[in-house]
């Protein structure tokens, strides 16, 4: 199996689907939507303003990073934002967490587009936290209220 970063294929598809379901089971916060996350891959697929960066072999990818070309609300200016970084249960000892944020750094870099990095954290997700915190520059939190209204979620486990 390769260990290095590479674009994301289409026959990677539904192995990014799977484990998009096992990122939502450690911090999902709303329902999760096969159909949604679908069509928000496409954005890649179809080259319109999003990068999915693997590592892993064609159609067996075992760890995945979503970086949308997008604006904030409030300016012109473009940057970088990381939907999700995630890496299979079985690959955690590895350095692919780390990998993938390097590439998306590096994205950044070549782009010339600042990096947005968060985490809707939870006590199954500190290790990710102390990863970002030494590798980025820390720039807020996130703060949920009636939480309950969304139904069950991963924070409920």
């Amino acid at each position: 199996m390769s260990e290095t970063v590479r674009y994301a294929v289409p026959q990677d598809e539904d192995k990014i689907i799977s484990m998009i379901s096992l990122l939502h089971d450690e911090n999902g916060l709303f329902p999760l939507s096969e159909k949604r996350v679908r069509e928000y891959m496409q954005r890649y697929f179809r080259k319109e303003g999003a990068l999915i960066g693997v590592i892993g072999d064609i159609g067996d990818p075992v760890a995945s990073i979503y970086l949308g070309i997008e604006q904030p609300y409030y300016s012109d200016a473009w940057y970088l934002n990381e939907a999700w970084n995630f890496v299979h249960p079985d690959h955690r000892r590895s350095d692919y967490a780390k990998k993938l944020l390097g590439w998306a750094k590096d994205i950044s870099e070549q782009m010339k587009l600042p990096l947005m990095v968060g985490i809707v954290s939870n006590h199954r997700t500190e290790a990710k936290v102390r990863l970002y915190e030494k590798q980025l520059e820390k720039a807020g939190a996130f703060f949920v209220w009636n939480r309950h209204l969304v139904g069950p979620s991963a924070w409920d486990k």
